[in-house]
């Protein structure tokens, strides 16, 4: 192993709570399984994983997929190695007496690698009802900030709150105990390698730069849609919905990176947390019932209440909504954000329109988030012959054909190995997540208390036919 690897990450002890569940056992140890084959961790890391239940490693790691991501295959010295890294010690996240028990272990092992100073990283994998114990244990207990040679950090998943109340009390109880440096909230699309490339393709690409406004953006759609169905998710599924699941997290978050105004410093966290915050703050909320009808869309494929065993359920699966910006960059330009479930394809992109309002010529980019990641741009050129049709040609870059044989990290590895460095570029904010409550509720607040929009479709439609 490399010095210049090794130096990547200061000693650490990450703590995942839940370390038996599905998320950290289909994304998580893969993803830690693939730094270290990487030789992105070294022994100054110990993985402490609590679990309710007394299990063994082998156990743990029963149904784990630990795949090479690279050229190189899994070995078992390489696995043995990985597990080695790892101590698993049973743990009642609601007993506020296993968290005298942790610190002291935490405090003990400290003292046992000798190091000076070293992080402390918990990643709460854990369900939403009991966020808030955790939390609050964490901080009674003291382990949100035992002494100054630890540096303490957590690592959450979302859902941030169910609506913008619940946002606000879960930011508003975190705080009590956390400051917002300490706070590292995932949103695996902003790790995903397309997704950061809209960034750098919208700073290196002069050709785009002058034309990244409302002079020559006619509008911009962000899709994210699934070919299949709630796959038996229906607890998970009646209580979210498609609005609450992709569009309040992840796509307002792609819509930032689309139209925020790039900052002077592109390395500084906080000049793009700032940036972000920025243009999510100015997208134009909702006030009345007729612009809601008129923007929103909620849709629900015709075997989902069958599914779910509720006949009146009016959970949506497919939602879109149509946005602007109100600010001189964007003002007049539609944003729509769609996502759904058990439509004709899965994609995730973003496609923006370039052309004059009142004209029918246009050119289209396209970022394609996944699959087949890449740019697609379509250009109107003539056709042979004698006459001046024209017709739209593409010029495409993929991924698998330029970077062919280069490793592209897993969104999981990028925010495992950001949260172990401590960068917290690439996660949301509270100002982000209360930006994205505030334009939601208006909708949430009309759904529940009217029932007569609820458009019905069959599966293997395409997202245009649902309007």
């Amino acid at each position: 192993m490399s010095k210049s690897n090794q130096s990547l990450i200061s000693p650490t002890i990450l703590i995942i709570f839940g370390i038996s569940g599905h998320l950290s056992k289909r994304k998580v140890l893969p993803a830690l399984y693939n730094l270290y084959q990487n030789d992105l961790l070294s022994s100054q890391i110990t993985i402490i994983g609590l679990s309710r239940q007394k299990l063994s490693i082998q156990e743990i790691f029963n149904g784990v997929e630990l795949n090479s991501s690279t050229n190189q295959r899994s070995s078992a010295t390489d696995i043995t190695g990985f597990k080695d890294l790892i101590k698993i010690i049973q743990f009642n996240p609601e007993d506020p007496n296993d968290y005298l028990k942790l610190k002291k272990y935490i405090i003990d092992l400290k003292n046992q690698l000798n190091f000076e100073k070293i992080n402390l990283l918990f990643y709460l994998s854990i369900p939403p009802q009991v966020f808030l114990s955790v939390i609050k244990n964490l901080g009674e207990s003291n382990l949100n900030n035992l002494n100054q040679e630890i540096t303490t950090k957590i690592l959450v998943e979302k859902p941030f709150g169910y609506d913008l109340e619940s946002a606000k009390n879960l930011i508003n109880q975190t705080s009590q105990y956390f400051s917002e440096e300490q706070i590292f909230r995932i949103d695996h699309y902003l790790a995903k390698e397309t997704a950061q490339n809209i960034l750098t393709f919208r700073r290196y690409n002069p050709l785009f730069q002058t034309a990244w406004n409302n002079q020559h953006i006619k509008n911009i759609e962000i899709v994210a849609t699934e070919n299949i169905d709630i796959e038996g998710r229906v607890e998970f599924y009646e209580k979210v919905g498609a609005m609450r699941d992709l569009i309040q997290s992840h796509l307002f978050q792609l819509l930032a990176l689309t139209t925020m105004i790039l900052p002077e410093n592109m390395s500084e966290t906080k000049a793009i947390h700032l940036a972000r915050h920025a243009i999510l703050s100015e997208i134009k909320p909702f006030n009345d019932s007729n612009s809601i009808k008129k923007n929103v869309t909620r849709g629900q494929y015709t075997s989902y209440r069958q599914e779910v065993n509720n006949p009146s359920s009016m959970v949506e699966t497919f939602a879109s909504i149509r946005l602007t910006i109100d600010n001189s960059v964007w003002k007049g330009v539609p944003i729509t954000l769609i996502t759904g479930k058990a439509l004709k394809d899965k994609k995730t992109e973003i496609r923006i329109n370039f052309g004059a309002v009142n004209e029918s010529a246009e050119n289209q980019l396209t970022f394609r988030i996944q699959p087949n990641e890449g740019i697609d741009i379509k250009l109107s050129v003539k056709q042979p012959g004698f006459n001046q049709k024209t017709q739209s040609a593409i010029m495409d870059f993929s991924y698998q054909t330029t970077f062919k044989g280069r490793h592209q990290p897993d969104p999981y590895e990028r925010v495992m190995m950001d949260s172990l460095q401590g960068d917290n570029t690439l996660f949301a904010t509270s100002d982000e997540v209360l930006d994205t409550w505030y334009i939601l509720q208006p909708i949430l607040d009309y759904w529940k208390n009217n029932n007569d929009d609820l458009k019905f479709y069959n599966q293997g439609k395409s997202e245009n036919d649902i309007k």
